[in-house]
């Protein structure tokens, strides 16, 4: 053990840079075979994967080191903004309930701190605390519970229940160190170090935290759309949204702040009289000055790829024998348009985004060939590639002067490899071979040193195996 965490000590140190004449080629190394990946630490000390052969979910020492059994296979893996702790989850159990466990960087196993975890959990970037619901089916009744990282310890880890009410309907959403919890009818907020809970009291529809915790919204007993401070509480504006846009009656389906000053709403009209049925959704966008029908996209417009600051919007075109035929559109969180597609069966654009929403890519299907187009400030620019392109492995890299991505290649024997391919807007460059096809999304270690590096999990002929890209 004294030679694994050596092993960690040298890899948080990173490696040599190449000097100002040195090429850097782009090399590719096999770290685990039989794994899949889950995650990569910040500074690149180790990495999580799940075995494909053994039971449990792992951490591998980086860059040479052994592995350690972190906790039973695990469904989910949060890393710490530091990398120094990590929050792992559960599948469900057929009781409906998921084991948590915060692992700490080092040789000991990962600690749970509950088994019964249902619905949502959050925390804050910095993993300083875990919130989550727990529901007793014999007293009728969810707990909102904390698990505060600075008094987990192996020998014990204990918890507050902050919040307890009747059902077993308990949404929670965390912003920092706030948290909204909300049930059908009522939402609180609560200030997760000090425990303090504010009944915001009865609500008409879906309650929203800002990703960073700054505001919330909600709706009061009459349906009027109001916005708050977190820090005071104190409302920023309201707008009655049903009346502005002529949709008396309407339900609101679902919530999302994109900004402070915007509210994007998916709606949905009131059941008409059997045997009618109801089809028709909006959605709606209001900040302080009014609301109104956004797009007609059809009650279809959330987060995109996972981000908070994006918005995808989705709306039928048109369906027929050969299948639907789908709008896409993506917006920032201003409501500012960046791209429309179109995507049907036959053709299912795919839209990658740089980190600060400046550029954006995409991939679409034209017969037997593909065109790639990237908008940016450089302007538009398009090449058409032959081969199949593998969308598990389509990203901007981090400094977004390149897009890469997997392509299967013809060989001499007329099978097909899979290789790794490198478009700057300009030309398209093979950079290596890979030893199977990706099997899941790359993922970068996210530092900014020389070279970039990527980790991804391919399927090769008999396993999964994560590698290690250098570029």
């Amino acid at each position: 053990m004294v030679l694994l965490f050596l092993g960690l000590g040298m890899a948080s140190c990173g490696t040599t840079e190449p000097g100002p004449t040195e090429e850097v080629l782009p090399s590719l190394d096999v770290l685990h075979e039989g794994a899949w990946l889950m995650g990569v630490d910040s500074r690149e000390r180790y990495l999580l994967f799940t075995a494909q052969n053994v039971f449990g979910t792992y951490a591998k020492v980086l860059p040479d080191g052994g592995d350690i059994r972190v906790s039973d296979p695990a469904e989910a893996a949060i890393f710490a903004q530091d990398g120094d702790s990590v929050l792992l989850w559960s599948p469900l159990s057929g009781e409906k309930t998921r084991t948590a466990w915060l692992w700490r960087l080092g040789p000991k196993a990962g600690i749970p701190f509950t088994t019964r975890s249902q619905g949502d959990i959050v925390h804050d970037r910095a993993l300083s605390y875990v919130a989550f619901t727990e529901a007793d089916a014999e007293a009728g009744t969810t707990s909102m519970r904390v698990m505060d990282a600075a008094t987990c310890t192996v020998k014990a880890c204990p918890l507050r229940t902050l919040l307890q009410v009747p059902g077993s309907t308990l949404l929670l959403q965390g912003g920092g160190t706030t948290v909204l919890a909300s049930d059908a009818t009522r939402a609180w907020l609560i200030d997760v170090p000090s425990g303090a809970v504010t009944e915001l009291g009865t609500v008409a529809g879906p309650s929203v935290l800002l990703g960073g915790g700054s505001h919330y919204s909600v709706f009061d007993r009459a349906g009027h759309l109001q916005v708050f401070d977190t820090a005071t509480r104190t409302l920023q504006w309201e707008r009655s949204w049903a009346e502005e846009v002529d949709r008396k009656d309407w339900n609101v389906l679902s919530a999302l702040m994109t900004d402070a000053t915007t509210v994007v709403l998916n709606i949905k009209e009131p059941p008409p009289p059997p045997p009618a049925f109801p089809t028709d959704r909006d959605t709606v966008m209001c900040d302080a000055t009014g609301c109104s029908v956004f797009g007609y996209w059809e009650g279809a417009c959330w987060y995109g790829a996972g981000r908070t600051d994006l918005v995808s919007c989705t709306r039928t075109v048109r369906c027929g024998p050969w299948g639907c035929e789908y709008q896409l559109t993506y917006f920032d969180a201003s409501m500012r348009l960046l791209v429309n597609t179109t995507t049907s069966r036959a053709d299912s654009p795919q839209v990658v985004f740089n980190a600060d929403l400046s550029q954006h890519a995409s991939l679409r299907i034209d017969g037997s060939l593909q065109e790639l187009s990237w908008d940016g400030p450089a302007g538009l620019r398009t090449a058409r590639v032959s081969g199949q392109v593998d969308r598990n492995l389509f990203t901007f890299l981090p400094n977004a002067d390149r897009l890469v991505f997997a392509q299967n290649v013809p060989r001499p024997d007329e099978g097909f490899e899979t290789h790794l391919v490198a478009w700057d807007g300009v030309a398209l460059t093979d950079l290596l071979k890979l030893p199977g096809t990706p099997a899941s999304n790359a993922q970068y270690a996210p530092t900014t040193g020389s070279p970039t590096t990527l980790y991804v999990t391919v399927a090769g002929p008999s396993s999964l195996n994560i590698v290690r890209i250098r570029l």
